[in-house]
Order: C-alpha cells, then sequence, then structure tokens
C-alpha cells in the first residue's frame, strides 16, 4: 500500500539519524546496525520499474504495474539522506542500487510533461494529469540529484587510488550510457594478465553495468543522455583534482606513466580487477571524445537537441583541462593527444556556435544556451592551445565575431537621450523566448573580452596570440563601450542580487529596460563575467584614446565612459579582495573572488600606467593608497606568510585549491605596487606606503621569514620597486636610502641559494642604478667591489667596475681577484672569474690602457696557470671538466689582449719574445695533449676544440707580427717547432684529413700470354 511505503522510507530515514535506537541484538529482524544496509533492498524495490507483461503471473503478481508517485519520492529523499549520512557503510552504495535509480530515471523521464506545456494546456485536459505530469518533473530533478549524492557517498573517507578506480567505473558507465553501448561478446578470462587484456576488462564491466539500464531502450531517451553525460564530466572533473592533489603525478591522464603504473600492478601476482589492479583514464580517451562528440551532436529524429548538446560539450570541456596539457609521445613535436580527435572536437563545436543560425528555421529555447556552451568550449580550447591551424580558427571564430550594426559607437546615456536604444539588448528575430535572446550576443562579448584577457594575463602559445589578435582588433572601439555597458549592469545587478538575499526585484539597465526582460541564464552571464568585460572595456578604451585625435567629440565620449567604469571596478576590487579569506565564503565563491580580484587589479594597473587618459575622473591618490594598502595586506602578504598562522594555514590551503589563479593575483598585485611606484610622481601616493609594500617583504626574505611559494616573484617586483622609488627619491635621505639597498641587494646575491634569473636580474640593475646616481664616494664602492670579488659575485663585480672610473674596481680587488684564480681547490670559481675579469677588461682598456698591465702584473701568471692546467688536464674531476673549454677559451682571449696591448707599447722585443715563448709552449703542449679536428690525439679526455683554438692562436700571431713569430721559431725547442708549424699548416688548410697512401693492385687481366 502507498502509505506503508511512504510510512517505511520516513522510518528508515529516521533511524538513519537515530542508529542507536534499534540494535543488532534487540530484534531478530535487523542484523546490521547500518541503516543504508538495513533499507537498501525495501527502497530499490520501490524504485523497481514496472516489468510489462501480456497476462499477470498470479493475481498477487502488480510487477507490470507503476508505483505510487508518493511513494517513489519518498524513496528517493530517503536514499539521499542515507547519502549524506556519516553512519552509512560502504557496501550499501554499489552498482547494484546505481543501475536501480538509472533505471528508474530512464522510466519515470519519459514521463515529464512538454516544456511549455501550461502555456498551451487545453480546458479539457484535468488538472489531475497537469499536476501528474508536474510531480513527474519534480521527481526526476530529485532522481538527478539522488545520483550526484550517489557518487559522493562512494568516494567520501577513500585514499585517491581508490577513489581514482571508483570514479573510473562511473565515468565509463555514464559513458555507455550517454552513447548506448551495451555488452557485447567478450571472452572474460582472468588468467590473461596483459596490459590489453586490463583495459578490455575496464570496457566489460561499464557495458556489464550498462546493459540492465539500456535493455529497456536503446538507444536511450535523450533525457538519460544528457544525465549521463553530466555525470561523466563531473566524473572527469574529480579525476582532475586526484590528479592535482597528488602533485600531478601523471598516472591518470599521461600515457607513459598510466602504462609503468598497470605494469607495476600486473607483476604482482594473485590480484583480480579492483582497486589494486584497474585500467586508467588515459586507455579510453578515444571512446570518451567519440561519446563527447556525438552527445554534442545528438539529433532525435532529425530535430536538434539542445539540453543533449550542451551536455556533450561539457563533458568535451572537462577533457580539454584533463587531456589538454598532456602531450602525444609518438610524434614527439609538442602537439597534444587531443589532437588525433581535432576533425571531430571542430566539428562539434562548430556545430555549437552555429546555433544562432538555427533560429530561423528551427524555433527553440535552449539554443542560446548551446551557443553560450560552444564559446566556452572555444575558449578553452584557445587557451590549452589545441587549434594549430589559422583556417579552422578563422572558421570558429566567424560566429562570435560582432558587426558595426551589433555595436554601434554610443555615447553614455543622457537622461532624456536616446542613446541608450542602441544598447539594449533586443532580437530582430521571431523567437517564442525574447527574455533569452539576449545571451546570442552577451555570450559574443564575454568571450572576445575572456580571450583578450587570456593574452593580457594568460600563458598560452606565441602563434595562438598571433592567430587571435587580429580578429580581436575588428570593432574594437565599438566592442568595447557595449562590453563596459553590460559591465555596469552586471556589476548593480551583481549588488542587488546580494542585497536583496534572493528574493526578486525590478530594475532597468543601460543594456536592458527591466530585469523581467531577462531570461536567467542572461542575468547570471552579466553577474559572473562582469569583471572581465570591465577590464577588457578598460584596456580597449584607453588604446582607441591614444589613437583618436586630442579634444576630440569621440575621445570625449570615450573618457566618459572610461570614469563610469572606474568606480564599478574600485568597488568591485575592494569588495573581491575583502571576501579573499573570509571564512563565511565557500571554496568556488574564494575562486571567483580571486580571479575578480586579479582583474581588478590589472584593470587599476591600466589606469594608473595611462592615467592621462582617465584624466580627472580616474582614481584620485588617496584612493590609489588605500588600494596598495589593501593589496599588500592581503595578497602579498599574505603569500609571504607574513600574518599569523592560522592566516598562514589558510593561505596554504588556498594555494592548493586555486594554485594558478592565486599566482596571476599575486603577480598583478606586484605590478601594481611597481606601476605605482614607476609613477610615484604624477600619481602623489604617499611614499611610505610604498615604501614599507616594497621593503617589508625583501627584510622578510633576507631573513628567511616567509614560505617559498611566491618569493621568487615577489622578490623581483619589490626590488625593481625600490629602484624606481630611488631614483624618484628627494636629496634628503637618499643617501641612507640608497646605502640600505645595496646592503639589501648584495645580501640577496649572496645568501639566496639558487635565486632566480628574474630576481637576480633585478638586484643587478638596482646595483646599477645605485652606482651610476650615487651619493657615495668611490672609496665606498671600492669595497664593495672587492667584497664582491671575494664571495664570488661576479655579475655584480661587473656592474660596479663597469659603472666606476676606468680600472677603479679592477684595482681595488686586485687581490681578491688574484686569490680566486689562484685557488686551484674550486673549479667554477676559475670560469665566473676569468668572464668577468675581461669583460671588465675589455671596456676599461678602451679609456685606459694600461689597466691591462696592472693586471697581468698581478694575476697574468694565475691566468697562464689556469690555462696549462685545464688544457693537459691537470686539474680535472667535478667541478673542473664542466668549466674546461670556458676556463681555456677565456685565458687565451685574455693572453691575445695581452699580445695586443704588448705589440702597440712594448720597446723591448726580447720582453715580448719571452712573453710569446711561454704562451706558445703552454699552446704546443696542449695541442699535443688534445689534438686537433681530424687530427686526435688518442689520450683521454682530450678535447679537439681546445686544440683548434690553440692552432688559431699561433696564426693569428703569424699574420700580425711575422717578425716576433720568427724571433720565436728560433728560440723554442725543436719538439715544439714540429707541433706548432702542424698546427699551423692543419689551421691553414681547414683541418682536412690527412691523406692516406694506397697500394697500387695488381691486374691479373692485364697479363697477356
Amino acid at each position: 500500500h502507498p502509505a506503508v511505503l511512504f510510512e517505511g522510507s520516513i522510518f528508515f530515514e529516521r533511524l538513519s539519524a537515530h542508529s542507536d535506537l534499534v540494535g543488532p541484538n534487540s530484534s531478530c529482524v535487523v542484523t546490521t546496525s547500518n541503516t543504508a544496509a538495513t533499507a537498501m533492498p525495501f527502497l530499490i524495490s520501490v524504485l523497481q520499474p514496472p516489468n510489462l507483461k501480456v497476462v499477470a503471473d498470479s493475481w498477487l503478481d502488480f510487477t507490470s504495474c507503476h508505483g505510487p508517485i508518493d511513494a517513489q519520492r519518498s524513496a528517493v529523499l530517503c536514499l539521499k539522506k542515507l547519502c549524506s549520512s556519516s553512519m552509512s557503510a560502504d557496501d550499501a552504495f554499489t552498482f547494484v542500487a546505481v543501475k536501480a535509480i538509472f533505471s528508474f530515471l530512464h522510466d519515470r523521464c519519459g514521463r515529464r510533461k512538454f516544456q511549455h506545456f501550461s502555456e498551451f494546456r487545453s480546458l479539457a485536459l484535468s488538472r489531475a494529469v497537469v499536476s501528474f505530469f508536474e510531480d513527474c518533473q519534480m521527481l526526476e530533478g530529485e532522481v538527478i540529484a539522488l545520483i550526484q549524492s550517489f557518487l559522493n557517498a562512494q568516494v567520501t573517507g577513500k585514499d585517491n587510488n581508490e577513489k581514482s578506480f571508483i570514479i573510473l567505473q562511473w565515468l565509463l558507465f555514464s559513458r555507455c550510457l550517454a552513447s548506448g553501448d551495451a555488452l557485447k561478446a567478450f571472452n572474460d578470462s582472468d588468467s590473461d594478465s596483459s596490459l590489453p587484456a586490463l583495459i578490455d576488462k575496464a570496457r566489460y564491466i561499464a557495458r556489464l553495468n550498462a546493459s540492465p539500464v539500456l535493455k529497456h531502450s536503446n538507444p536511450p531517451r535523450w533525457q538519460m543522455k544528457c544525465v549521463s553525460a553530466n555525470i561523466a564530466s563531473v566524473a572527469m572533473t574529480m579525476l582532475l583534482s586526484i590528479d592535482e592533489e597528488t602533485g600531478n603525478s601523471g598516472f591518470l591522464f599521461n600515457l607513459k606513466s598510466a602504462k609503468t603504473r598497470c605494469i607495476d600492478m600486473l607483476r604482482e601476482e594473485n590480484k583480480t580487477y579492483g582497486i589494486r589492479l584497474h585500467s586508467q583514464p588515459i586507455f579510453h580517451l578515444e571512446e570518451l571524445v567519440t561519446t563527447a562528440c556525438g552527445t554534442s551532436t545528438a539529433t532525435s529524429n532529425h530535430s536538434e537537441l539542445p539540453s543533449v548538446q550542451i551536455s556533450g560539450l561539457r563533458l568535451l570541456v572537462s577533457l580539454f583541462h584533463t587531456f589538454g596539457s598532456q602531450l602525444d609521445n609518438s610524434t614527439n613535436d609538442g602537439t597534444s593527444v587531443l589532437e588525433l580527435y581535432s576533425s571531430q572536437i571542430v566539428s562539434s563545436v562548430k556545430h555549437a556556435l552555429n546555433s544562432e543560425r538555427s533560429l530561423n528555421s528551427v524555433p527553440g529555447t535552449a539554443f542560446h544556451c548551446l551557443f553560450s556552451a560552444g564559446c566556452d568550449s572555444l575558449f578553452v580550447m584557445i587557451s590549452k592551445d589545441l587549434i594549430s591551424d589559422p583556417v579552422v580558427m578563422r572558421r570558429l571564430l566567424q560566429p562570435i565575431l560582432l558587426t558595426p550594426e551589433e555595436v554601434p559607437l554610443v555615447q553614455y546615456p543622457t537622461e532624456n537621450g536616446r542613446e541608450r536604444d542602441s544598447l539594449l539588448m533586443t532580437t530582430t528575430h521571431v523567437t517564442d523566448d525574447s527574455r533569452s535572446f539576449p545571451l546570442f550576443r552577451l555570450s559574443k562579448l564575454c568571450f572576445l573580452a575572456k580571450v583578450s584577457m587570456l593574452i593580457a594575463l594568460g600563458d598560452i602559445k606565441q602563434s595562438t596570440i598571433s592567430m587571435v589578435a587580429g580578429e580581436l582588433e575588428k570593432e574594437e572601439m565599438g566592442r568595447a563601450i557595449h562590453c563596459a555597458a553590460a559591465a555596469i549592469d552586471g556589476f548593480f545587478l551583481k549588488g542587488i542580487r546580494q542585497n536583496q538575499s534572493g528574493s526578486a526585484t525590478t530594475c532597468s539597465g543601460l543594456t536592458f529596460t527591466n530585469t523581467v526582460d531577462l531570461d536567467g541564464s542572461v542575468i547570471q552571464s552579466l553577474t559572473e563575467n562582469w569583471p572581465t568585460l570591465s577590464t577588457s572595456a578598460i584596456a580597449s578604451i584607453i588604446k582607441a584614446i591614444k589613437t583618436t585625435g586630442t579634444e576630440s567629440e569621440e575621445q570625449k565620449s570615450l573618457q566618459q565612459w572610461l570614469a563610469k567604469l572606474t568606480p564599478v571596478v574600485v568597488s568591485g576590487l575592494r569588495i573581491s579582495l575583502s571576501n579573499l579569506h573570509s571564512d563565511n565564503k565557500s571554496s568556488t565563491d574564494q575562486l571567483s573572488s580571486t580571479e575578480t580580484a586579479a582583474l581588478g587589479v590589472y584593470a587599476t594597473r591600466l589606469l594608473v600606467r595611462d592615467n592621462a587618459c582617465a584624466g580627472e575622473e580616474g582614481p584620485c591618490s588617496t584612493e590609489l593608497a588605500n588600494i596598495a594598502c589593501i593589496v599588500t595586506e592581503s595578497v602579498i602578504f599574505k603569500a609571504l606568510g607574513l600574518s599569523s598562522q592560522k592566516d598562514i594555514i589558510k593561505n596554504q590551503e588556498h594555494e592548493q585549491s586555486y594554485d594558478k589563479c592565486y599566482k596571476v593575483l599575486v603577480q598583478q598585485s606586484c605590478g601594481l605596487i611597481e606601476d605605482l611606484c614607476n609613477n610615484y610622481r604624477a600619481i602623489g601616493v604617499a611614499a611610505p606606503i610604498l615604501t614599507r609594500a616594497v621593503i617589508t617583504p625583501l627584510v622578510a626574505i633576507q631573513e628567511k621569514r616567509v614560505m617559498e611559494s611566491s618569493t621568487t616573484v615577489i622578490m623581483a617586483s619589490c626590488i625593481r620597486s625600490s629602484q624606481s622609488l630611488l631614483l624618484s627619491h628627494t636629496q634628503k635621505g637618499r643617501a641612507d636610502f640608497e646605502k640600505a639597498l645595496v646592503q639589501l641587494a648584495l645580501s640577496l646575491l649572496k645568501d639566496t641559494s639558487g635565486l632566480h634569473e628574474e630576481a637576480k636580474t633585478a638586484c643587478l640593475s638596482l646595483l646599477q642604478a645605485c652606482c651610476e646616481k650615487t651619493t657615495m664616494s668611490n672609496g665606498e664602492w671600492g669595497e664593495i667591489a672587492t667584497f664582491t670579488a671575494v664571495y664570488g659575485l661576479w655579475d655584480a663585480w661587473s656592474v660596479v667596475c663597469s659603472t666606476l672610473p676606468s680600472g677603479y674596481g679592477i684595482k681595488c680587488s686586485i687581490d681578491a681577484t688574484k686569490a680566486s684564480l689562484g685557488d686551484i681547490q674550486c673549479g667554477p670559481r676559475h670560469a665566473t672569474a676569468l668572464v668577468a675579469l675581461r669583460t671588465a677588461l675589455h671596456s676599461a682598456c678602451a679609456e685606459d690602457p694600461f689597466v691591462l698591465s696592472f693586471v697581468l702584473q698581478s694575476v697574468g701568471c694565475e691566468i697562464l696557470q689556469l690555462l696549462r692546467g685545464h688544457c693537459v688536464r691537470i686539474l680535472s674531476g667535478q667541478g673542473f671538466d664542466e668549466h674546461r673549454v670556458v676556463v681555456c677559451a677565456e685565458s687565451i682571449k685574455v693572453n691575445i689582449m695581452a699580445f695586443q696591448h704588448l705589440n702597440s707599447m712594448s720597446k723591448d722585443e726580447s720582453k715580448f719574445v719571452s712573453f710569446i715563448l711561454a704562451l706558445f709552449e703552454i699552446l704546443v703542449e696542449s695541442i699535443s695533449y688534445n689534438g686537433m679536428p681530424n687530427h686526435p690525439s688518442g689520450k683521454v679526455g682530450a678535447d679537439e676544440t681546445i686544440g683548434k683554438m690553440c692552432a688559431q692562436v699561433f696564426v693569428h700571431v703569424a699574420r700580425t707580427t711575422p717578425v716576433l713569430f720568427k724571433a720565436t721559431m728560433a728560440v723554442i725547442s725543436p719538439e715544439s717547432r714540429v707541433v706548432l708549424e702542424a698546427a699551423v699548416r692543419a689551421d691553414m688548410s681547414g683541418y682536412a684529413a690527412p691523406k692516406r697512401e694506397t697500394k697500387k693492385k695488381i691486374s691479373l687481366k692485364g697479363f697477356v700470354r
């Protein structure tokens, strides 16, 4: 009886919350303390679909009758309660129950009313029938929510390996339901322990689970396809989160890693298919893509099914996110594994983008959502660099590009003006739902805005940017104005919805006359995309202002739009930053706040850098100072962990949940402080605010009081900002500020191990700026040069020496340089010291040639010693061999500089010959050890490149000073002379291989009897 079933469901729902009332020993009926395990058979029997029969088996056989809908709804709600109960057992939520629920959904989803049934209801149709249709539709929605709850219940409390196995089962099961892939003939042999058998086993189990559902109807109902595709996309998203939690280990989506993992599983004996032995998602990529593309173009009797197609596009987008970054190992050309299916994918996305044209022939209300889903799919394809053909890119972009008629140039509406008529999102098409039609144009605006921001903020290939950038420039000015209008409406609609707490309200805006004229999807798109629309509009408007004529009407109109947008961006930035670390916000809301904050900070940067374009309507210095303080505290300091322990832990959790987006926010926040410092004089933000934002992180990094996640980006930005502050600093207090910055830069270069190249470049630039416009004496800078040479900071040493008077820094630090070159125990020091010394000498000798004489008298012996030690491998081993060629090359270059200097200055020929003779003896020994190209020596560690460099020195001296060369040849030893002459001949002949003498063969045929 329906009442019994209804009360039974209520009983089990109450029992799930108070399981201690009935224990396993209290009654012989109850055999377990778990409510879910006890109630599941009863609840599933209530949801059993009818088994149609011509004649009943007995007078008590009711299997061909439909159960009462109230009892079915109570069973569904009870199951949902059991899923959310922490007392539920794992064995209750099996695939047997899942198959029963899907079978019930398949039976009931055919009983929903027509979407616009209430609008065309006949007077002859009773209200009882209408109520039945409404109840069935409500029941269908509750069953879909129950399926999601079942999936969550099965993975709750499991480790990642078990989670991935369960979710993979759901993924393949949903794929079979969406594609109608029922059970086929299969030789289920557990003895075949191979990777192909493992993959086939996973397919077999999925088809086996799907067959009881598909036996009712195959192909399945369109509602079943829609739900299955949505569940598959949810499963892919859950697998992606598992992969991110495991540190992107890759065995789920990377083919090579997945093969290795499965082979390791197969090596362990006595395993059956399950948690410890199962397939991986990457092996099923082809069938997943085929199902997604087939669902995204699904039809019924040649009629479009937009709801199903949207679900297919969602699944396709989830595949883009999971497999888009995986490279195809078979090609080794950097292409994605999805490139193999590009024709299917492009056709599916193109079909959705052409849905706007379908309204001319096919009426419908879901095509606007289908077009929006197509725009989202194309955006993900562009962000993942999945389109490599410019022709394909142009074809996909063609339906999204706006025409001049769609985005005319409009001034900001006045109170009694008619400009607002051009901004309204109205339709000229005959459509049965004018409230949803504005989503077509709004989706185009949002897509183009997101792509422009992706180029500005994201990390995509230059080839993709070149394909898209030209298309974005079309109608950019008109698009910017309409983006600005939509952004203003979206911002105020979001504020109204938050203040009204979801209650209905009516208002008007720039792009609509009343909210009742807008569909819920249009309002959602406005409220979600206003940050992207506003930022893109500001960037395009500033670009247009720069190109238009001064004091023109067009420029004034653009400045008026910019003035209206600025308060929206600033207010939205304040709200998003306040919500960024709120305890009352969910992870989704915090992710949205992070994206909004990143876009808001970027828009503020544009207004700061081009403050002249905004004029007096731009943000004032007080407002910018407040924003700088908030950004510094809530983003930069939080990223470094300069707060309480609670905030540090929460910040680490945030970084794990939205790592990429949070990094973008940190980069943009640092960029904002940097822009404020660069425009310090023009903007007028108080110097103490910027100094605190810049110096505090650097001091914390120096003292190692920070987290390592965002140190590099923040360090480099703060160093560049400090340089800008120094250059704009007043004379009062400048000397102390300069000394502090120099000390900080040297400390970071010396103490920070593994300093990133960006931060290192910033430190060197700061050091050079301090040295060029210094308040310190040359003596103090000489001490700094000595300090850098002692600690091996040769890049900093080169910067200081190049800025000081010619040769001053070299002379001050010559003792430290001599000690570094003479340290034969440390190979890496030799290479860096010689490179820095040779570079400094090259620039110093141009002004003072005698600096070279001073250097050679001080460290000439050490340079020759290093040349011989590295050439003939007297100094060898770890730290020496990898720098051997560099040390030899730099030593030879310095000696060539010495030769040229002596040739121009020396008057004592005997001393000149003595220097050349000493150099030649070392070079001869090097050639004997290393050989030359096509003239190998055969010795261990020989390098023909070094021998070639030595031979080129002989030829250079012979051609430059032939008289001194002959004088040197006269006094050199005979053995060395032979090697030297051979080297000269080899270099002048291009190191041609020596000709080998061939013996003459006697032809017997030439003898005639």
